[in-house]
């Protein structure tokens, strides 16, 4: 009797010793992985400065100004409901747009968003993304102000 106890013990330890192995070498994994991306902002204007206001519901990325051949970035992981959105103004001398910088939305992510990185340029005609080709596409025109 006593070593059926021993050989049932040994076969316990045996069959959950990959268990505890693995919980031993393994760090604390989620089940759930989010992935965390990067928006980034250039000025590509030649002469023009871009001043950036940025914000989500949770965070106010504040003003920035961007001198030309500037960038602005930030990084961040979609909640886990997928409402994730990043908003924007983007004003120069002579124009200003509102827009979305990030949402999420399957076409626009696999789209704009190659290897979880979402580029906008602020040119003088509009607002481009750069797609996955490395094409940049007009997105958005700017909203003139008028001159005196």
């Amino acid at each position: 009797m006593h070593q059926l106890v021993l050989l049932l013990f040994g076969l316990l330890l045996i069959a959950f010793q990959p268990m505890v192995g693995s919980a031993v070498r393994q760090p604390n994994r989620s089940l759930i992985v989010i992935p965390k991306y990067r928006v980034e902002i250039r000025n590509v204007m030649k002469m023009y400065i871009l001043d950036t206001h940025c914000w989500s519901k949770d965070n106010n990325l504040g003003l920035n100004i961007l001198l030309p051949g500037e960038k602005q970035h930030w990084s961040f992981r979609s909640n886990f409901w997928g409402t994730t959105l990043f908003h924007c103004r983007l004003e120069w001398e002579r124009g200003f747009k509102e827009f979305d910088a990030y949402i999420v939305d399957e076409t626009f992510i696999n789209e704009f968003c190659p290897n979880k990185r979402c580029v906008w340029l602020a040119k003088q005609d509009g607002l481009y993304m750069v797609n996955g080709a490395g094409q940049h596409v007009l997105k958005y025109r700017w909203k003139m102000l008028r001159m005196p």
